[in-house]
C-alpha cells in the first residue's frame, strides 16, 4: 500500500473531532482493510445499558470508510452513500472492534463490509455499505 495514503488516512482519522470525542482508535490500516476499536463506556449506552445502535453504526461506518479510503487516489475523499446493518447481539463487552474491508471498487462507488466483534471474536453486528468517492476541488 502507498505509504502516503497510509499517513494521510492516519492524519484524517486523528483530526476528526467526533472520533476523538467518542474515543475511537485506529488499530490498523492496510490496503482494503481497516480496524477500529472503541471502549464501551456508560456514555455510549442506550436505556438497557447496551452500546447504542447509533454508536455501533458509527464504528462500522468508520471502519468501512477507512478501508475504502485506502484504495482511492490521494486527491480524493470518501463519504457514505448508504449502509445497512444487522445487529446480532447486544454490545455488553468492554471493548469492541470494527473490521472494515473493501468488497468491490469502482471509480466513484466502493462497496465495503464491516463486522463488529468483541474481545472474544464474537460477531455483534454486520454492515454492508456503499462509499462515494469525492475528488478534492482544490
Amino acid at each position: 500500500m502507498n505509504k502516503e495514503i497510509l499517513e494521510r488516512a492516519k492524519n484524517i482519522f486523528n483530526n476528526q473531532e467526533f472520533l476523538s470525542f467518542v474515543d475511537m482508535k485506529l488499530e490498523s490500516i492496510e490496503e482494503k482493510k481497516a480496524i477500529i476499536s472503541c471502549e464501551n463506556k456508560k456514555e455510549l449506552s442506550q436505556g438497557l445499558g447496551y452500546m447504542h445502535g447509533g454508536m455501533v453504526a458509527a464504528i462500522l461506518d468508520t471502519a468501512g470508510g477507512f478501508a475504502a479510503f485506502t484504495v482511492v487516489p490521494s486527491n480524493c475523499h470518501i463519504i457514505t452513500s448508504e449502509l445497512k446493518i444487522n445487529y446480532m447481539r447486544p454490545v455488553i463487552s468492554k471493548k469492541v472492534f470494527g473490521i472494515g474491508e473493501v468488497i468491490s471498487q469502482g471509480k466513484k462507488l466502493i462497496v465495503v463490509e464491516a463486522t463488529l466483534k468483541d474481545e472474544n471474536e464474537n460477531m455483534l453486528a454486520k454492515m454492508m455499505a456503499t462509499m462515494f468517492v469525492i475528488e478534492n476541488s482544490n
